[in-house]
This record gives C-alpha cells, structure tokens and sequence, in this order.
C-alpha cells in the first residue's frame, strides 16, 4: 500500500495515541486515559465488562480497573494495521499482549487479544471514538471474555 506524506504523519500519530493509551493505564491515570477518546466514546471490551458509552462513564470504568483491580500492569501493543476510510477516520487494527498484578491474592495475568479502534480526527488531534477488544488467549484469568472470530479449519 503506498501512502500519502499527510497519511504517513496521521498514521504516526495514531500509532503513538495507542501507545500512550497503554503508558495511561500502566501509571494509572485514568484521566489521561480519557482523554485519549472523543465525548461520545464506545468502548466495548467484551466478556464480562459492560459496554460503556462517553467520557463520564469511561473515567469510572477505568478508575476502577486502574486503581481499584490491580496493583500494576504492563500493556504492549504492536502489529498496528492503519486504514483511512476517509480524511477525518481512521481504523486501527492492532495486537495488545497485558500483564496484570492484582490487589487481591490472585495470581498475576496476562491477555493476549486485538483492538479494533475507530478515531476520529478533532482539533488536528486524532481520538478513539470506539474500541472493540476481542481476546485470543489468557493466562490465569479471571471472568469471561469474548474471543476473536477465527476462520475454521482448511483443509
């Protein structure tokens, strides 16, 4: 795929949003993190998580996951796929690999899965307008999760 000069740079920056969405979490700072999504956000982390629709209802749910769940954690995204359906919209496919300590006496786990983020350009600042995280794998997990579709066997 060849991109424009414009296109390279919007992809840079949408890059680095999914990482300081990840250095957000890990610091616990749920603000920060909010402020990474547009007002009218659609977060749909799947499983036992509820859907959670704008900024007033995302500072909760991740204040509770940033402060009051776990202790530390550690989220690693890579193999970001960018494509601009037009100028303004963006999709972002990428992998998310996440370790986290909890406060309880619960052993540490990791989640293995993928966002898919639809941003949105505002102000000349690009923001997660819905996110979809589907599961591919854990490691002592606790509760249900909704896992990626995986194409069947080929034979």
């Amino acid at each position: 795929m060849t991109y424009s000069h414009s296109e390279l740079s919007d992809r840079q920056e949408i890059v680095d949003l999914l990482s300081a969405y990840c250095r957000a979490i890990d610091d616990n700072h749920p603000e920060g993190v909010v402020s990474l999504f547009t007002e009218d956000c659609y977060l749909d982390y799947g499983g036992q998580f509820p859907i959670v629709e704008g900024r007033k209802a995302a500072t909760k749910f991740f204040t509770i996951g940033t402060d009051r769940l776990y202790a530390r954690s550690a989220h690693f995204v890579s193999n970001v796929e960018v494509s601009f359906p037009t100028k303004n919209e963006a999709v972002a496919l990428s992998y998310v690999n996440a370790w986290h300590e909890f406060h309880e006496h619960q052993p540490d786990a990791w989640i293995f899965g993928r966002y898919t983020d639809e941003v949105s350009r505002a102000d000349d600042r690009w923001l997660i307008h819905k996110r979809t995280f589907r599961t591919m794998g854990d490691h002592n997990w606790v509760g249900d999760m909704s896992y990626i579709d995986r194409m069947g066997p080929h034979r």
